[in-house]
Order: structure tokens, then sequence, then C-alpha cells
């Protein structure tokens, strides 16, 4: 068999650590990835490659066991298994026995190669994984730090992300040990559990409702040194008291009383930060929209903000005093006088 560097074709030292083999990887997986160069067989070749070399040197036992055999370590390491099958009971452990080698053996390069299934030999990216975190409107505002408890993917410990587990029995009359698979019951043949995790997230200035935030790497994590897959969070804007959200402006009801939209004043009104004077023009009607310019929300990447509405609902006392009856019965007939009444009502005719 063709000795094959595997150091040389992933560029890297011997001595190379585990974070600089799997930085290594992951540039010359992108780089030469098939579906980045269609058609190309020397970069699917190349692809093939960095993959194999991947999957051992990023194995530590593996990786010692090419260091010291070379790289047709694996045939080596078979003829020792095949001559262990003889050996007395005791002399021979599962442990010793490789998954990947067992699928080779019985079932060929087809079964042994799966890409994406958990019985595959070569590294296996880790899952996206898709959360829905709710934010208040303060939140979107001021973009804080929010701890998140997260399930995350991990290889299982038990078939070490192989899905199956070797069983072995060994018939004392031919001296032969018998090897079987089973699924694998820690993991129920995914080859993946979930364990929790605690993860500190910068909410950006300028999400919105659906926005997804990407947390590159923090997926489920890859299999035989596959790299992590991606989080996406998922924002969810929970109801505010007051204010009412449309893309990155701002809308709240203020009522105010028929004297003052009538003859017009100035209402001490919040924003998401600060208190402001609103000025309410005389003779300002009901359901009015009245703007205060750049008291939104916050915009991506810098692009300003966006207004806050308020718009007006003129009010009358549900329970008049007697004085005030009487000043609306003036107004009333000050407003027949002057026949506003058949001005309003005109459309009604």
């Amino acid at each position: 068999m063709e000795y094959k560097d595997y150091y040389k074709i992933l560029d890297i030292s011997k001595n190379a650590s585990e974070s600089e083999i799997k930085n290594a990887y992951r540039k010359l997986a992108r780089k030469f990835h098939p579906d980045l160069n269609p058609g190309n067989k020397s970069s699917e070749e190349r692809f093939k490659e960095i993959n194999e070399a991947n999957e051992v040197l990023s194995d530590p036992e593996k990786r010692r066991k090419y260091d010291e055999l070379g790289s047709n370590w694996e045939q080596i390491q078979r003829d020792r298994d095949y001559a262990r099958q003889y050996a007395r009971p005791g002399e021979w452990s599962p442990e010793d026995f490789d998954l990947g080698d067992f699928f080779t053996t019985f079932f060929g390069e087809r079964m042994s190669g799966l890409g994406g299934g958990p019985f595959a030999a070569g590294p296996r990216p880790g899952e996206d994984l898709e959360y829905e975190i709710q934010l208040t409107l303060e939140d979107l505002y001021q973009g804080p730090r929010k701890l998140l408890k997260l399930l995350v993917g991990e290889t299982c410990p038990t078939c070490r992300g192989q899905g199956l587990v070797m069983t072995s029995s060994f018939r004392e009359g031919k001296r032969q040990v018998v090897t079987s698979a089973q699924t694998c019951g820690t993991c129920q043949g995914s080859g993946r559990i979930r364990s929790p995790r605690e993860i500190q997230v910068k909410i950006p200035k300028g999400v919105k409702e659906g926005s997804k935030i990407r947390l590159a790497g923090m997926g489920d994590k890859g299999i035989r040194g596959g790299p992590a897959g991606d989080l996406y969070l998922v924002v969810r804007v929970l109801p505010h008291r007051m204010f009412r959200i449309e893309e990155y402006d701002l809308e709240a009801d203020l009522p105010v009383w028929a004297d003052e939209a009538a003859l017009g004043t100035q209402i001490t009104v919040p924003t998401l930060d600060q208190k402001v004077l609103l000025k309410i023009p005389p003779g300002t009607q009901s359901e009015r929209r009245l703007r205060l310019s750049g008291k939104g929300m916050h915009k991506p990447r810098g692009a300003g903000r966006g207004d806050l509405y308020y718009r007006i609902r003129v009010m009358v006392p549900d329970a008049a005093s007697p004085g005030e009856r009487e000043l609306f019965a003036e107004l009333r007939r000050l407003r027949i006088e002057r026949g506003n009444d058949r001005a309003i009502r005109k459309h009604l005719e």
C-alpha cells in the first residue's frame, strides 16, 4: 500500500495540536468541497484525502497507531484482531474492535462510507440548531447579553458516534470469537446524545420579530472530527404594556381632554429611553398621529432609528359636574350658532 502523509495532506506539522488539526481541516474542506467545485474530479479526490487524513489525525488513538505503523495501520490492526480470534477467553476485548473496519469487511465501502448516517466511517458534521428567543422591546433597544440554557447534541460516549455497539461471545469448540452489532441503547442508534449547555449571547441592536441570530459553531458537535453545526436564534418579541411595533417604528395611544385637543397644549410623554415634551396643536382631532422623529427602534448596522408615533384619543368626562355641564351647554349653543353641526354632518344628508 502506498504511504500517505496525512500531515502533508493537511499542511501541518507532526507536532500539530488538536486545534491546529481542526482549523486546517475546516479550511481545506471548505476550499475543496464538491458542492463548491462541481464537476472537478481533482477537487473531489483532494476532498476525500482531506477527510481521510482528518479522520485519523483528529482521533488520538488512530493518530498514535498511524504514527507507529504508517498509513496502512488499519490493515495491520485488522491482522492483529484476526489473530486475537484464536486467543484464549479473556485475552480479547470488544473495545479493540473498530466499527469502521467491521462494516468495511462485511458490507464493503458502500456501507462504511455513508456520509450522513450514524455508521459513517469519516467525519460527520454537527446539525444546525434553531431555538426561539423571547425578547422585550427594551431588549431589542438596548442589545443586552442573555444567558441561554440549551440542549446540544454531543458524541455518544457509549458507541463513540457509531450508533452501534459490538457484542461478542466465544465458541469454545471452534476457539472463535463471534461478533455482532446491536443498536446503541444510550443514543438509540443516532450516534448523539443531548446535553445541557449554557451560553452567553449578545443581542445585536437592530433585530426585529422573526430575525435570526446566527452563532457559528454553537450547534450540535461534529462526530469523528467533523465541524460543529451552527445555532440560529429566532427572535420573538413580547407584547409591550404601552408601545406597538411595526418594523422599526413605535406607536402608542395618547388620551387628551377635549379642551386640550381644542386649545392645544404640551404633554410629557415617555420613550424607550427618556421622557420628552410633545406639542399638541390647537384643533387636534382624535386618531391623529403625532410623530417624534428618531425615537423608535435601532436599525441594523447603525443606520439610525425609526420614529415614535402617538395616536390621539380625545376624551370627555364620563360624569360631568354641574359646572362642567353648564360649560358644555354653552359650547353647544355657540357651536350651533356657528353652524358647525351642518358642516361636520353634511356627508349624512
